[in-house]
């Protein structure tokens, strides 16, 4: 009768009930209750059990992120927050939330040691950063950044192996802010600079203006950048380097038209000093550089036709 059928309903609806509850695996709850009461490695151990039964169970994954994550190893978190992620759009949010907040953790430790000049402190935490979240532009460049200080700290005292080994992490850094920042972000233009730099300091002048290249066709009135590298390298007494980015800064003006005196009067010096020779230390006179060294200094007095110190210089140069 009604009645019964109404029974029987009651009876299927409690069994599909009891089925939905039972789609999460005796594993999966564990993992669950293990994360709850602190015993991460449990976490770990029964979430893996889960995903051997199943290794679509968005929840097991989520449970190991959460585990690594009071592990603090956070690389482990993120890639088990983005594979729950991946399997269970539903759970983006919340797994975005947990890799940001592991970012944010190490990055504001990284962040405050810093203000302490704890420099080797400081690249851990950033480090640290990057591999809770491999897709933040910001903790690639601090890191990159650190790891320059710490090659010009090696560098003033002499080691010059130290120094490069920090400058190659360094660019290593940059190039991924390159890949993960749009060339119109801040952190894209800086990691551009900075990379140059790096590479200037590293004797590898030419590898920098590869990557320059690119801005300079998008925007050539991003000139300013290499120029600034070109002059740092000229107090260094870098001549090649400075020639390098000098000239190609000057590239950059010529396209919009913004020809500059000095820009050309220190490409004139730069070649100068590459030709000269030096008999202290055997380096032979270069005619080569010797002659772009008066072209730029003609070009110069282009601009300023009547610049005595850039007529001398042509003179000596003649000599």
């Amino acid at each position: 009768d009604d009645r019964m059928m109404v029974r029987m309903i009651g009876v299927v609806l409690i069994i599909v009930a009891m089925v939905g509850v039972g789609c999460k695996s005796v594993n999966t709850t564990s993992s669950i209750l293990h994360n709850q009461s602190g015993r991460y490695d449990l976490a770990i151990e029964t979430a893996n059990a889960a995903l051997v039964e199943n290794p679509n169970d968005a929840e097991a994954e989520f449970q190991l992120g959460i585990a690594y994550s009071y592990l603090d190893s956070v690389g482990e978190a993120y890639q088990h927050f983005s594979r729950a992620a991946e399997i269970d759009p539903k759970r983006e949010k919340d797994a975005r939330n947990n890799i940001q907040s592991n970012f944010a953790r190490h990055y504001n430790v990284a962040l405050n040691l810093l203000q302490d000049d704890d420099y080797s402190g400081a690249a851990e935490e950033f480090e640290k950063s990057t591999l809770a979240d491999p897709t933040e532009a910001k903790g690639f460049f601090h890191l990159g950044t650190t790891y320059t200080f710490l090659g010009d700290v090696d560098s003033d005292r002499g080691d010059d192996e130290a120094a490069f080994e920090y400058y190659d992490k360094a660019v290593v850094c940059f190039d991924r802010v390159l890949e993960l920042a749009n060339p119109s972000d801040k952190n894209y233009v800086d990691a551009l600079s900075y990379a140059g730099q790096v590479l200037a300091k590293s004797g590898k002048p030419e590898e920098a203006v590869s990557r320059f290249n690119r801005l300079v066709e998008e925007d050539p009135t991003n000139y300013r950048i290499i120029e600034e590298i070109g002059y740092d390298r000229l107090d260094a007494r870098d001549w090649n380097g400075a020639a390098v980015f000098l000239a190609l800064a000057a590239q950059a003006r010529a396209k919009i038209g913004a020809e500059d005196f000095n820009l050309f009067y220190n490409m004139g010096v730069a070649y100068f000093q590459m030709g000269k020779g030096d008999e202290a230390t055997g380096a032979p006179v270069d005619t080569e550089a010797l002659a772009k060294s008066v072209d730029y200094y003609e070009q110069a007095l282009n601009l300023k036709p009547d610049e005595p110190q850039t007529i001398r210089n042509i003179v000596v140069a003649y000599v």
